[in-house]
């Protein structure tokens, strides 16, 4: 594209510049700065795109933390960290790295990756990711791969690479340019060698007219632009684009995938229900319960937090990835999993959203917890269904509440307690037939989208196919 509005730029200017110094001819100056200009402008709104797209992609690089602590106390640069350096991590602290656990237990916010809200166990010999955040414990970790190797630092290459990658359409008229150049090219001399011979005085100026008039602009220009405002509008709704094939795909989609925790649900454990045994009042137990969860700050112990307290215990001890336990009125308080709290858990229900509270081994309440649905997700579904399109609930929790969400939204298949590998095993077994969109809040549903990937937030929760369909339009105009 810049051969033809060079020549003319170029042809343009010194043309004007010899009529102004000869007094003779026409001059377009104007012109030529208007129409460079116009050019700029748009070489720096498709700049500008880009570089705001690689601010976004490292943006979450910034989840790591720039220092890290040595299990013998010096404190170094997380970037240079090397294979098999062991690290401290202290409660509260991000691991600087992604590595192995080789000395203590702890709990793990991974919601960052998998979107899961609940935290996660990890004890020696189980892996942890870099920026994912220890909650509990002290831990030493052995690192096993360095920050450019990190699973974040692959999810941020992908998404460099997607906006490197050209859509099909924009592909297409790359080709369509560069041929459309070389005609104009040939269609100037030809048209130069016409005139010269029939009008020589016009003839320059008619050459001149048709390298501009039939400059690519639009061709070269609109297609890149159009879906550079796609992408900021996109951006502006909370959705990332990895691939650059979304906006020819979207249309094409006939199969809904979509995770729950955080995308459906809001991510915010809270108390459904309580179920207390023998003369205990509901109001008792929460005040017993919240005093306790207050020396916690996992997600569990923020279900707690709003209920007053009015209970004082003492010797406090947090058991990693079982509950906590305290002393109150000379007796021995528990809460946490059956088999923590109680000295026959056989008995009682054991579910990742149920938390028991107990006095001398002995049951007091039982608390279920849930995540509520978000109040778009409904309208989301129902969305697609009205398009045809088939929904599919793809999650890692394997509890009753999964079933019951996907019965409440109506979604046609649920596939529940699997691991992210279990997610991309899962897509891959997909008939070819079938244009998959899946949907998730968490980092890693990025890694596994095998055909279209969105990185997304909920702003796209009241977003109709029809919309959607909208901006493909005009991304291909």
């Amino acid at each position: 594209m810049d051969v033809p509005v060079s020549i003319a730029l170029l042809f343009a200017y010194f043309a004007s510049l010899y009529a102004t110094v000869t007094e003779k001819g026409e001059v377009f100056f104007e012109s030529i700065a208007m129409f460079t200009f116009f050019l700029l402008v748009g070489r720096f709104l498709e700049m500008r795109a880009r570089r705001t797209a690689a601010a976004a992609s490292a943006n979450l690089l910034k989840l790591i933390p720039r220092l890290a602590t040595l299990a013998s106390g010096e404190q170094i640069p997380a970037k240079s960290l090397k294979l098999d350096n062991v690290v401290r991590v202290l409660p509260g602290e991000p691991f600087p790295a992604d590595g192995l656990v080789v000395e203590g237990v702890t709990t793990v916010d991974e919601s960052m990756l998998t979107g899961e809200s609940l935290p996660e166990t990890r004890q020696c010999g189980d892996a942890v990711y870099a920026g994912t955040m220890n909650i509990d414990g002290n831990v030493n970790v052995k690192v096993t791969a360095e920050k450019k190797d990190s699973l974040i630092a692959h999810i941020v290459q992908l998404q460099d690479a997607a906006q490197l990658a050209k859509p099909r359409v924009a592909e297409i008229a790359d080709i369509v340019a560069r041929y459309f150049v070389a005609a104009i090219l040939l269609i100037s001399a030809l048209t130069w060698l016409y005139w010269h011979s029939h009008k020589p005085d016009d003839a320059f100026w008619i050459m001149l007219s048709v390298l501009v008039a039939t400059c690519p602009c639009a061709l070269s220009l609109a297609t890149p632009t159009a879906l550079t405002c796609s992408t900021s509008t996109f951006g502006k709704l909370g959705i990332l684009l990895r691939s650059g094939h979304v906006f020819e795909t979207l249309t094409k989609v006939n199969h809904l995938v979509v995770d729950k925790t955080g995308t459906l649900t809001e991510g915010n454990v809270t108390i459904a229900d309580i179920h207390c045994f023998g003369d205990t009042r509901k109001d008792e137990a929460l005040a017993v319960a919240a005093a306790l969860e207050a020396y916690a700050n996992h997600p569990i112990a923020q279900a707690f937090k709003d209920y007053p307290t009015g209970v004082t215990f003492t010797k406090v001890e947090n058991v990693i990835g079982q509950g906590l336990q305290g002393y109150y009125q000379d007796k021995l308080w528990k809460i946490g999993k059956p088999q923590f709290a109680l000295n026959d858990p056989g008995s009682a229900e054991n579910s990742a959203h149920q938390v028991w509270l107990s006095c001398a081994g002995e049951p007091v309440a039982s608390f279920q917890l849930v995540d509520p649905i978000r109040s778009t997700s409904q309208a989301l579904i129902d969305k697609f269904h009205e398009s045809g399109l088939k929904v599919t609930m793809l999650t890692g929790d394997n509890s009753a509440t999964a079933r019951a969400v996907a019965d409440k939204l109506g979604i046609d298949e649920l596939v529940a307690g699997v691991t992210p590998e279990g997610k991309l095993a899962y897509l891959n077994s997909l008939p070819k037939d079938q244009i998959t969109m899946m949907i998730g809040d968490g980092v890693n549903d990025a890694r596994y989208w095998p055909v279209l990937t969105f990185l997304l937030r909920w702003a796209a929760a009241q977003t109709s196919r029809k919309r959607l369909q909208t901006w493909c339009f005009w991304a291909t105009i």
